[in-house]
């Protein structure tokens, strides 16, 4: 609608129309307009909120390969603010996919890793469909922001859990799995070492575990043992990042406690926590019965790094049921990268 300027007396002279109708007229007008702009801008940000934005869905099986065509659309559609590289290769030959959103020289840097368990893939388009939000709406908070963005830690496992044996055409490989079982409730990778178990602080100290390879709890046979895990190590290394946010399934919960973290690194990472619950509403819980670390991400991160941050576990079903509710947490987690951005805000010189 376009609207033109004109001369009131002019106007009213011509028309032979009073003041306090011109007057009436032009604010019925603003008033149309402003409401035509407020319905069409609440009803593409609640739609593209609700997942029906045009790059990443949540329909169907979110594959490796669905999650590389939807970061290979993102970048050509936000070359500005989408990044990505691949790093390593995994025992069936995936690399590990590496997301920057935003600006890399940003003051402010937060790691989010998703689907570190193969079994709990629904955080995987969850995290997509965040950095397609925030490419596409979060402009101003990326200049300032980078997240780097792992969104399928275990790419292996994660095809396992979706399709068994058939994840790979290495007979080798389609043994060790068939061997194994549980392909649908699988954790581990294609080695039958459970990722969050491997990181060297507290490695075998887990009171659940296998003692040999398995579709969970096997913590493999040192530490740092998989591709994966030090993929992730490396990251945490080398780069100075203030915080991260881990995606697991499920509960509807928040961790935050790694045992014999600093107290520094324990308030910070409450805050976070605190901060993602004000964001989504799940619990947070904490057990300071849990004395020891476990050779988990968390521990790595906390206790040997210094890099505070938080688990959510999301949803209340593990795939492949309970599909619909993928839309219902990612509507619940949209904001909590912004608000958990934003508690570093000092460090933004404007």
């Amino acid at each position: 609608m376009n609207l033109k300027l004109f001369n009131v007396k002019e106007y009213t002279l011509r028309k032979g129309k009073t003041f306090l109708n011109i007057l009436c007229n032009l604010a019925l007008i603003i008033v149309l307009v402003t409401t035509m702009l407020f319905v069409a801008a609440n009803n593409s940000t609640a739609s593209y909120a609700a997942g029906t934005c045009d790059i990443v869905s949540f329909s169907g099986t979110y594959t490796y390969d669905r999650m590389l065509a939807d970061v290979q659309a993102l970048s050509a559609t936000y070359p500005d603010v989408v990044r990505y590289e691949f790093k390593g290769q995994t025992a069936l030959g995936r690399q590990i996919l590496i997301i920057k959103l935003g600006n890399p020289e940003a003051p402010r840097q937060i790691l989010v890793h998703a689907s570190i368990h193969g079994r709990e893939y629904y955080v995987t388009p969850l995290v997509m469909k965040m950095a397609e939000y925030y490419a596409a709406y979060e402009k101003d908070l990326l200049a300032t922001t980078c997240f780097t963005i792992v969104p399928m830690a275990n790419p292996d496992g994660v095809a396992i859990a979706q399709s068994g044996a058939m994840a790979t055409t290495d007979v080798n490989y389609q043994f060790l799995i068939n061997s194994i079982g549980n392909c649908d409730i699988w954790k581990s990778n294609a080695n039958g070492v459970d990722i969050n178990r491997n990181f060297p602080i507290g490695w075998g100290l887990a009171e659940t575990k296998n003692p040999t390879n398995s579709y969970a709890f096997y913590e493999g046979i040192t530490p740092s043992s998989e591709v994966e895990t030090v993929i992730l190590e490396q990251l945490l290394l080398e780069n100075n990042y203030d915080c991260y946010i881990a995606y697991h399934m499920r509960g509807n919960i928040i961790y935050y406690y790694a045992p014999t973290c600093s107290p520094e690194v324990y308030s910070v990472s409450r805050l976070i926590a605190d901060t993602v619950h004000n964001s989504t509403g799940y619990q947070v819980v904490v057990d300071f019965e849990d004395t020891e670390p476990n050779g988990s991400f968390a521990d790595f991160a906390q206790i040997f790094c210094g890099i505070p941050g938080c688990t959510v576990e999301c949803g209340k079903t593990l795939p492949p049921d309970g599909a619909g509710q993928v839309s219902d947490f990612y509507s619940k987690n949209l904001s909590s990268w912004k608000n958990v951005a934003n508690l570093y805000i000092s460090k933004v010189t404007y």
